[in-house]
């Protein structure tokens, strides 16, 4: 199929499925090569349309992850606004539209939110460190294996490494409930409230993994927010393992701009980076 092809084969994929879920889509939010994603209404009340469209078995198993966790939700409610499943087949996924704004539509911020959205993101990724869902949550980064894996890919020289596995070593195991995905689309800002949408890397991490995502996000060009967070990561004590969620993000980071493209977003954004992994490193010397 030409991509125009794809574009209208997504599309009478999405229609069929809704109609047959009872939901009339009113506007697309976005259409990328693995989903589309819409508004509409289901027996009159606002809801939103995921379909997935791409065949990968890791989508697939994220998607499946994702429905787990809503189905979660009814037992085991998370402490902060998040949307609630209404329906799904095995492909299109129906949820309860959040009121709100996204933070920003792109993976990373280019200013600082205001000081009230700042306190506000932050009080609501401590409520989720702090849920207790019953079962626990799954553990979804084996660490180890990760920092082994980012240095087979020369983003951690041999002294990254060793503290890493020294840090890893002291922290016993302790592990906390995360979103696992706090990026500015996937944080919606009410009056007096924010939304957490898309749980599909949802499980348990090191303590601090959310702030260290949105901290990946705002280092760069979002100063304050960026201070704030340290601030918070600094009162909790958790520092060292902050760092070390950081670092492997920006390591992750690196490498999904690696296979952008060649362009002027792909160099703009490997700059960046490249300053912030200066930045999660000496924060790694520091903690170890």
């Amino acid at each position: 199929m030409t991509p125009v092809d794809t574009v209208a084969a997504d599309r009478a994929d999405l229609d069929e499925r809704t109609a047959a879920a009872g939901v009339h889509c009113t506007r697309i939010v976005h259409h990328t090569d693995k989903a589309i994603v819409a508004l509409g209404t289901r027996d009159g009340l606002p809801v939103v349309a995921k379909l997935l469209t791409t065949a990968e078995p890791y989508w697939i198993a994220r998607r499946e992850h994702e429905l787990q966790i809503y189905r979660r939700f009814t037992n085991s409610p998370p402490p902060v606004r998040a949307p609630r499943l209404i329906w799904h087949d095995d492909r299109l996924t129906i949820l309860s539209h959040l009121p709100g704004e996204r933070l920003a539509d792109h993976r990373h911020l280019t200013t600082d939110p205001p000081a009230d959205h700042i306190q506000r993101l932050l009080d609501t990724l401590e409520r989720v460190r702090h849920w207790q869902p019953e079962p626990e949550l799954p553990t979804l980064i084996d660490y180890p294996a990760r920092a082994a894996a980012e240095y087979d890919a020369e983003l951690l020289d041999r002294d990254d490494r060793t503290i890493l596995e020294r840090l890893l070593a002291a922290t016993g195991g302790e592990l906390a409930p995360a979103h696992g995905d706090p990026l500015p689309a996937n944080l919606l800002l009410d009056v007096d409230a924010c939304a957490l949408v898309d749980w599909e890397h949802t499980g348990r991490y090191l303590p601090g993994y959310d702030l260290a995502v949105l901290y990946t996000s705002a280092a760069h060009a979002s100063p304050v927010l960026a201070h704030a967070i340290i601030g918070r990561v600094n009162a909790a004590g958790t520092s060292a393992v902050f760092a070390v969620n950081a670092l492997l993000l920006s390591c992750r980071e690196i490498r999904m701009h690696r296979a952008l493209p060649y362009g002027p977003v792909r160099t703009e954004r490997l700059a960046a980076l490249a300053v912030h992994h200066e930045r999660v490193r000496t924060l790694l010397r520091h903690a170890g």
